[in-house]
């Protein structure tokens, strides 16, 4: 790749990062609509100078034969094609929130490749209301197994057979195409676009409640999940919505905090309601767990977060529990 289309690449992809936060459907404001179209021609203008620089590389045997960047930048093109640029029949904000749908796969098929040629861009996920009830619903089921099998054992077989099965599932759906696009059919709705060809952020969260559930103490191993489940959805939102102050990989102060005062609070009322603490461990263990969440979502850029913010968590937790004498059981 020649260091003029990894130059016009690299911005396109800041270009693009910067519309997808601006168009994201929950922060949508009415009046963006001008600013969104002026956005999408400075990007389509970019496209084009991306397109001739790639054709003038052809004689660079990487960048010739680069079958991933032609989809990136094909399906790019394609979706500027029919980027809402008049009032149609759709409400703006329904209007280009489609449009984000659109472009959301093309984007992190750019991200990968930039990253594949150590340019680091950060992703950016739209807004996603029904994947964040499911995280919700994944992190309550997840603490009813934890509190419910009477010994570790059963929290393992069972964790074990479900990570079993996922881990399966993402091999069987590397060798058949059929089955890839049935599955994420069914997934489309909670799936990001990634996920469509990479392992997916469930069978990492599973593999990690198999992680809790094998080594950690239960407290632990709760808050872990919990934190993950409420928190991290939570401050994805607020960040989304709110996030002025960027701190690293299209993180916010504003989102980071977010996650550590929910993450306190989910950690509380789980500690309080399931553990016989006194208010002083309590909110120490609250504290480190909130905390180490919130750092371990900033940093998780090459590792899925549904991984390691929950053993991260469960970690330092019973790391807490060993120094303090807090009993985590």
């Amino acid at each position: 790749m020649t260091a003029t289309l990894q130059l016009e690449t690299r911005l396109l992809s800041e270009e693009l990062r910067a519309l997808l936060q601006r168009i994201d459907p929950i922060g949508w404001r009415d009046g963006r609509e001008a600013e969104a179209r002026d956005r999408v021609d400075r990007i389509r203008s970019r496209l084009r100078v991306v397109a001739a620089v790639a054709i003038a590389a052809e004689g660079d045997a990487e960048s010739a034969s680069d079958s991933d960047a032609e989809r990136w930048l094909r399906g790019l093109i394609t979706a500027f094609e029919r980027a809402p640029v008049a009032e149609g029949e759709q409400p703006p904000r329904q209007a280009w929130a489609a449009f984000v749908r659109e472009i959301q796969p093309a984007y992190e098929s750019l991200v990968d490749w930039l990253r594949g040629r150590n340019v680091v861009v950060p992703a950016v996920r739209p807004t996603n209301v029904t994947r964040s009830l499911f995280h919700l619903a994944s992190a309550l089921t997840s603490l009813a197994l934890l509190r419910l099998l009477p010994e570790r054992w059963m929290v393992v077989a069972v964790s074990g057979s479900i990570t079993a099965w996922a881990w399966s599932m993402e091999a069987l759906r590397r060798k058949s195409p059929a089955l890839n696009r049935r599955l994420m059919r069914f997934f489309g709705p909670v799936a990001h676009a990634h996920e469509h060809t990479q392992v997916n952020s469930s069978t990492w969260y599973v593999t990690a409640l198999l992680l809790l559930a094998a080594f950690a103490p239960r407290l632990a191993a709760e808050l872990g999940v919990v934190v993950l489940g409420i928190a991290d959805p939570l401050a994805g939102i607020v960040g989304r919505r709110f996030g002025r102050t960027r701190i690293r990989a299209g993180r916010s102060l504003e989102g980071s905090l977010t996650f550590v005062a929910v993450g306190m609070l989910a950690s509380l009322v789980v500690a309080w309601a399931f553990h016989p603490l006194t208010l002083g461990p309590m909110l120490l263990v609250a504290a480190v767990a909130a905390v180490v969440g919130a750092v371990a979502e900033v940093l998780s850029t090459r590792l899925d977060d549904n991984f390691t913010i929950p053993v991260a968590v469960a970690t330092a937790v019973t790391l807490a529990g060993a120094v303090s004498g807090i009993p985590l059981r």
